[in-house]
This record gives C-alpha cells, structure tokens and sequence, in this order.
C-alpha cells in the first residue's frame, strides 16, 4: 500500500508541471505486479474480518465496512478528452 500510495504522492509532486514526464512515471509505477501487489493486500485486510454471517445477517463485516465504498469508474472519451484539454490549458 506504501508503495502505491506514496508512489503516487512522489509522482505528483515530481512532476506537477511536466504532464509527458508525469504520465510516463504514471505508466511506470502502474505496473502489473503492482496490481497484483494491491490485491494480495486487500486479500490480506479483508481475511482480518468475519467473513461468516450471523443468523439473520445478510451481509458480512467487510461488504458492511464498503457498503457505501464507490467503486473507480473508467472515464468515458469524453471524459478523458476533457480532462486532457484542461490539463494543456494549465500548462499554456
């Protein structure tokens, strides 16, 4: 988790004013084996609680723990196109 998130404070701070350099050190960072990384941790939190159901329980300690947790959402084109438009804008 240290990794991933302090990562990506570091990529941000490094390259808050170079978007081509803060994409590469994106693309870097975001390797597959740290997506395996951060699944094996969330494994690892999540096999820290219940996962069995009480009587009458219809949902265990972790799925009531992110309950109200949004999932991340792939931005559409649009969204992408926009996001970069507003990014050249900051740069110019």
């Amino acid at each position: 988790m240290n990794k991933l998130v302090v990562g990506l404070d570091r990529i941000g701070s490094q390259y808050h004013d170079n978007a081509e350099d803060r994409a590469w050190a994106l693309a870097y960072v975001m390797s597959p084996a740290v997506f395996k990384e951060a699944a094996q941790l969330r494994h690892l939190i999540g096999s820290k609680y219940n996962q069995e159901l009480a009587e009458g329980q219809d949902q265990g300690e972790v799925e009531q723990l992110l309950t109200d947790l949004p999932y991340w959402k792939m931005p559409t084109p649009e969204q992408l196109e926009r996001f970069k438009q507003n990014q050249l804008k900051k740069q110019a």
